[in-house]
């Protein structure tokens, strides 16, 4: 519950500070690198390894998805330029952002039986695509977490 308690906390500091800062939301959460000017563009390396490195110790080690989910999360802070496709760096932050969420909510499935949380995200994100909302990716960043932080709350 600790793990579940920092991981909203660092969700919603981090993604309160980007609508103070920018006064909107972004296209992504991930476009915060670009638009945070030099001295305070780690914060999104930092946001994201807080939350993956969290997600390492979340489940009851049944399967490794809360493991992938992690990982894949501190994929994305590490290939923090996703527009230079040098290197395949978007392949490894796309990648590390579709593991990132997707393990986590089949982990909750998986481990504890609850599929509600993947079943609203995915309805969510249709949702979402068919009103084509602007800044997409920023609002199903927003529902992933919403839907994995409910998750791992309603487990118990």
């Amino acid at each position: 519950m600790n793990i579940t308690i920092f991981q909203a906390a660092v969700f919603l500091f981090y993604v309160g500070f980007l609508l103070y800062r920018f006064r909107k939301p972004l296209p992504s959460i991930s476009d915060s690198w670009y638009e945070l000017e030099e001295p305070t563009r780690w914060l999104f390396t930092l946001f994201c390894w807080s939350l993956g490195g969290a997600m390492l110790f979340q489940g009851t080690e049944e399967t490794p998805l809360f493991f992938l989910s992690g990982t894949g999360l501190m994929f994305v802070g590490a290939a923090t330029q996703f527009k230079w496709s040098g290197a395949h760096t978007n392949l490894v932050h796309y990648g590390g952002a579709l593991v990132g969420i997707m393990a986590a909510l089949c982990g909750l499935g998986v481990e504890y039986g609850n599929w509600i949380p993947l079943i609203l995200w995915i309805i969510g994100v249709l949702l979402l695509k068919v009103t084509k909302i602007k800044n997409f990716t920023w609002w199903v960043e927003i529902l992933a977490f919403i839907s994995i932080i409910s998750g791992f709350l309603l487990r118990n």
